[in-house]
């Protein structure tokens, strides 16, 4: 049986090598999106503070907008690089199996 499932597994290994540069990579990008997200949120947060203080009721609704696009962004970042990291998980316990 490891006879016919060799040639699947030297591909897997191909796969494992291009997945696993993809999943860092996507680390790097993603921890450094994350900083830069969560300044903007910041700023977008302190928009809305000042504007409600204002009594810019319209500005406050696009700065929550902006806030929870900006979240939904960091979110989905995360669900990528778990999905790759799953992908590589399978990949390494094919190869073991």
């Amino acid at each position: 049986m490891w006879l016919v499932k060799l040639p699947f597994k030297l591909v897997a290994v191909v796969l494992m090598l291009v997945v696993g540069t993809i999943g860092v990579l996507l680390k790097i990008v993603s921890g450094l999106s994350h900083v830069a997200l969560g300044l903007l949120m910041f700023v977008l947060f302190l928009s809305g503070v000042i504007a409600a203080f204002q009594g810019n009721w319209p500005m406050v609704g696009g700065v929550f907008v902006a806030e929870v696009i900006c979240f939904a962004a960091s979110l989905a970042a995360a669900l990528l690089v778990e999905v790759v990291d799953g992908i590589f998980g399978g990949l390494v316990d094919f190869i073991y199996s």
